[in-house]
């Protein structure tokens, strides 16, 4: 389940993912990418990951076709598996991809704003 975090706001989407990730989660994301855009800025997606077990390929991709709109990305894990979702992440080419432990979630948040 992917859960919209408060510290979302300008061009930046922050979330929180739990286990298993779906296609509605992404329906989530959608509207707020098109609000950024229309805005002419570049989207940046702060994720928080929890307990990560699955992102499907297949529901991945309906994303895909914004990842060059796309200039930042945090991911922001509770261990060294969760790194493994940085991987998913290469078709996003023209962000910048990042990877911080969860001790760490200020500095990820500072990173996700500086210009």
């Amino acid at each position: 389940m992917l859960q919209l975090l408060e510290f979302t706001s300008d061009n930046i989407i922050a979330t929180k993912a739990d286990s298993q990730l779906k296609a509605g989660d992404y329906e989530k994301l959608h509207p707020i990418i098109h609000n950024i855009l229309t805005k002419g800025k570049k989207v940046r997606w702060y994720l928080e990951i929890a307990s990560f077990e699955q992102w499907s390929d297949d529901q991945f991709l309906q994303c895909i076709s914004h990842s060059d709109d796309f200039e930042k990305i945090c991911c922001v894990g509770a261990n060294e598996d969760d790194k493994r979702i940085i991987s998913l992440l290469q078709p996003f080419k023209n962000a910048q991809i990042r990877f911080y432990s969860i001790e760490n979630k200020g500095n990820a948040m500072a990173w996700i704003k500086d210009t």
